[in-house]
């Protein structure tokens, strides 16, 4: 085997001295740690760091990884944290249930939430639900809350309110009459047969007869 001479530190050669096993020689020993180590960056150059079999992260590299994201250890921790909350918060949707009071009326609510309704779909949006719908069973019928609810589920609304009903829904009141109005003045009253003759019918005298008669 061919060989050349090369220089070392006295303190690298001393310390291969004292690292080397007895029965290598000081040069045999530098050559095979050299060679192993050689071998070692040939390997490690084959993969990525963190998939090189002869590679294992160090607390100190995972540490340069969190900096490069911009985040402490206890960052990381609290940023892991609110990932997992979002996601949760994403996931958790409003639970709709009808209160007892509106029971009659609980399926037809319930398909309207689910089927007809437009806009958004809050815990506050069923409150104003249920309170408007029991406005106008109270102040009308629970006929006309069920043809809201009816009306709505068919035609999207986006809500129910006794006000729109009141503006929009609220069929006339056609079999209202209008009186005339009262009034004291001679020239306004109808006179009757009655205010004439009084109880005792026509006149039979011939002067009254003609005055009356013309």
């Amino acid at each position: 085997m061919d060989t050349m001479s090369i220089k070392l530190d006295a303190d690298v050669y001393n310390s291969m001295e004292a690292k080397k096993p007895r029965y290598l020689s000081t040069s045999g020993f530098i050559a095979l740690v050299l060679e192993i180590h050689d071998k070692g960056e040939v390997a490690g150059l084959t993969l990525p760091p963190l998939q090189s079999p002869h590679h294992q992260p160090t607390l100190n590299e995972e540490r340069i990884e969190r900096e490069k994201e911009g985040l402490n250890e206890s960052e990381a921790n609290v940023h892991k944290g609110r990932k997992g909350e979002r996601k949760e918060t994403k996931t958790k949707r409003f639970n709709f249930i009808v209160p007892d009071v509106l029971d009659w009326c609980k399926g037809d609510l319930s398909t309207y939430w689910k089927e007809g309704k437009t806009g958004k779909k809050t815990e506050h949006a069923a409150k104003l639900l249920f309170s408007e719908v029991e406005k106008i069973a109270s102040n009308y019928s629970q006929s006309i809350a069920l043809e809201q609810i009816a009306l709505a589920t068919a035609n999207s609304w986006e809500s129910i309110t006794l006000k729109n009903y009141e503006r929009f829904g609220l069929a006339p009141n056609v079999s209202k009459q209008t009186k005339e109005p009262e009034s004291k003045h001679p020239a306004y009253k109808v006179f009757k047969a009655s205010d004439i003759y009084g109880d005792q019918g026509p006149t039979t005298n011939p002067v009254m007869q003609s005055l009356l008669n013309g």
